[in-house]
Formats: C-alpha cells, structure tokens, sequence
C-alpha cells in the first residue's frame, strides 16, 4: 500500500515505525526538529510541511495513493487534510485522530466530511481502562474486534480464591467460553512465558493471559475471586478522558467520585455528568485522598494529563490501601517507571491509539498488538503454500517455546484449538508470540512478520 500520514508526533511515528516494515509510506511534519528525527530514523519518505496544506497534498496525493492518516494534535487539521485529500482523491481511504467528544458524536464525520476512519484517543484508552477497572484481577485488557472477542490479562495475588493455587489446570473449574493462552512467572532468571498444558498451575504472582468473550473473561476473574456486587471508583482529574470514561461506567452499576482542582472543570463535569460525584480538590494530596476514604475504593483511576501527577497519585493511594491502581502514560519511559512503582494497570497512550489506527484501516494487521509492560505480540498469520507446518497437527509443530497459537479462524468458523486440531492452508493463525520467537515463526510462515515496537 501506499500511505501518508500527516503529523509525525508520537502516534504518526508509531504508525510509520509500524507500517513501513510492508508498506510505502510518506510522512508529512512542519516542525524541523521533529521531521529530522523521523527521517533520520525511519525507512520512510517525508516533506517538511503543513500537511493539512492543499498544494502540499495536491503534490502528495495521486492515484496510486491507497490511505491518508491524518493525526496531528488539531481536530481541525487532521478533518481538512482528509476534506482535500478525498477531493484530490475520491478512491483514497481516510483517517482522521479525534479528540474533542462533539466531533467523535453520531456519524456526521463519515456522512458530511469525508472521513472514513475515526480514531478517538481518549475513547479508545477509557475503553479499556473501564473494563480493567470493572475485573478485581485484571490489569490489561484488549479488543480483538476481528474475530469478536478479547484479550485481557490477570494477576494471581495472595487473596484469589483459596486452593487455587498448586492445582492443575485440568481440575479447575475453568469458563469454558475462555483459553489461558499464556502464564508469566517470575523466576530468578526474571519474567519467564509458559505456554500451559493441562497439568501446568498457578502460583502467587502468576500473570494469566487469556482469550474469550468480554462475558467469559469476566466469569474468569469472578473465578479468582469473588466479586462485590456494587464497585466503588476514584478518578483523580478532569480530562477529555476522564468525559469519555465517566460516560461509559455511568451504564455499569458502580458508585463513581472525581477529584479535580480546577473549580471551573468541575462545574461543567457536575452539569454533564448527574451520577457522578465532582469534587473540586487537589487527588494528589494525601489528606484529600484520606478523606474520601481511598482506602476502601475499589480501584483508584488516574486521568491527568500529566505523568507525574498520576504517578504520586497512584502511589499515596496504595500507601493509603487502595485495592487497585489504573493509570495511563503518554511518554515511553514512564511504562518501567509505573511497573516498577507497583501501579497494577498502567496503559500507554500512544501505542493504544497506533493499533487502533492499524486495525481500522489496514485489513492484514486486524489483530497486531503489543500487551501491556510485555514484549509479546498477538498476531494474524495466514498459512500459505510455503508454511512449514501446513497438514500438521498442533502438537507436531514444533513451536518456538515462548509462542501458543490461541485460535484458528477457518471459512466463517473461528476455533479454540486443541493439540490435535490439524493446521491447513487458508487458515488464518492469531498467535501470542514473544518478540524474541518472530525471526523463527518467519522461517515457519515464510513471511515477514511486522512488530511493534
């Protein structure tokens, strides 16, 4: 394909950094500074310049161009680059990066300015953090819209159900609507995969990685523990994020309280939000956070714009004994710093964001993704005449250690394989693989493999 994406910011780089592995791609940045790195750095094509400019996409755009993401920091930007580019274009696919709610409202983007593609940030992070926020065990959660399932990863802590731990898998009474695809468990030799089979266990610590319906993985965690039947919810801070977050639990039976220090935030939170408690304080002081009992939440959610303050704030929380900490990052080099702090759930914003993009506008990279705090991937591969492990049963694969093949999609059927499910051509395999085992599974697949990064 061949591709442009305007603003090369955080998440056009990623894209780029993605995309260009298989692709042609074209970045467009004003700023100097930034255009020089992503040269520098990338195997891509560029122009220093206002990408939402007519003349520089009307010198850009031709008929061989299949897509155009437009995904600087300006709404307005990126929907004029997208109103030109179909102008200049009528064939090219167009994505637009949203963030304001009244834009990402109803269709009236798709229906009245051109834009195929919408890729809401803030919708797409509070998505998620709701739904690791709604599971006591849950500390990373994502979508496999493809195939109408999810992903999401548990912790086994010391307060899980009693006996659990030690015991079989094959003697548990597992949801059978779900597949533990992968187990972490720290050793002496750090963060070791395990792939389970049947007579494999869970100890303290353990991560659980599993597959299912959002129902199914929820009876997962219910599970491990038992749940309460109302969830109490602290946000700390007012964001755009914070909005779409708000919406979305006011559908769940939860109680939810927001703290946020600028008084005229507040306000317009109180008129949009009626369910909610708005409280006009600052969620990073600790006599704040004691006074409304941080202690007994449920789980504490950070939506700052700003690392630091989520950071402190999750931290007095769990000195204070929250239950749970959900965070979101915007920098790199906050995803160790969060882990290493104890933050149960920290999601990175941009990487978020880069999937989605992926997934809504470039079909083979439906299922390409990157696990929180992990060097995973789960990934589409389909078997093709050069595929090493074509007519063979799972068992006789000979797999790379750390990589499970969690389903096999065949015609219309989509199947939770067993070790005797026999692999054919056309099949298409998600597989969850360490980034360590891509090289080998290439050799297996004869193909290249894309990785995040």
């Amino acid at each position: 394909m061949n591709i442009v994406i305007i603003g090369a910011g955080n998440v056009g780089y990623l894209l780029a950094q993605i995309l260009s592995k298989q692709h042609s791609v074209t970045v467009v940045e004003r700023d100097k500074k930034r255009f020089d790195y992503v040269i520098n750095s990338l195997n891509v094509g560029g122009i220093n310049a206002n990408g939402a400019s007519p003349r520089i996409l009307n010198q850009l755009l031709n008929e061989k161009t299949d897509l155009l993401m437009a995904v600087t920091e300006s709404d307005e930007a990126n929907i004029f680059a997208c109103m030109t580019a179909k102008r200049l274009n009528p064939n090219v696919t167009t994505l637009a990066r949203m963030r304001d709610r009244e834009y990402t409202f109803g269709d009236q983007l798709e229906n009245y300015l051109s834009v195929d593609c919408i890729i809401s940030p803030e919708y797409i992070v509070a998505s998620k953090m709701k739904e690791i926020a709604m599971m006591d065990n849950a500390i990373d959660f994502e979508d496999i819209e493809a195939v109408g399932l999810s992903l999401a990863k548990f912790r086994i802590g010391p307060d899980n159900r009693h006996g659990i731990q030690g015991i079989a898998l094959k003697h548990l009474p597992l949801p059978k609507k779900c597949k533990i695809i992968m187990i972490h468990r720290m050793s002496q030799k750090g963060m070791e995969s395990i792939v389970p089979t049947d007579d494999d266990y869970f100890i303290v610590g353990d991560e659980a990685v599993v597959i299912g319906d959002r129902e199914s993985l929820r009876e997962f965690d219910k599970f491990l523990s038992p749940h309460k039947k109302h969830r109490d919810i602290l946000m700390i801070g007012g964001s755009i994020l914070a909005e779409y977050l708000l919406e979305m639990l006011s559908e769940e039976k939860v109680s939810v309280r927001l703290i946020e220090k600028d008084e005229n935030r507040c306000q317009e939170l109180s008129k949009m939000f009626d369910d909610a408690i708005i409280i006009n304080d600052n969620g990073t002081d600790p006599l704040v956070l004691r006074s409304q009992d941080a202690k007994n939440t449920d789980v504490l959610v950070c939506t700052t714009n700003n690392e630091d303050g989520n950071l402190l704030s999750c931290l007095v929380g769990k000195h204070l004994g929250v239950s749970k900490t959900v965070t979101v990052y915007t920098k790199g080099d906050y995803r160790d710093i969060f882990r290493m702090a104890g933050i149960d759930a920290a999601i990175g914003y941009y990487g978020v964001v880069a999937n989605e993009a992926i997934r809504q506008t470039v079909p083979e990279y439906e299922v390409l993704m990157t696990m929180e705090s992990t060097t995973e991937e789960f990934i589409g591969l389909t078997v093709g005449p050069r595929c090493r492990i074509k007519d063979k049963m799972l068992i006789e694969a000979n797999l790379p250690d750390r990589t499970n093949i969690a389903l096999i999609i065949t015609g219309t059927d989509i199947i939770i394989p067993g070790p005797e499910a026999v692999i054919k051509e056309g099949d298409t395999l998600l597989v969850y693989a360490d980034k360590m085992d891509i090289h080998a599974l290439e050799k297996l697949f004869g193909t290249t493999i894309p990785i995040t990064p």
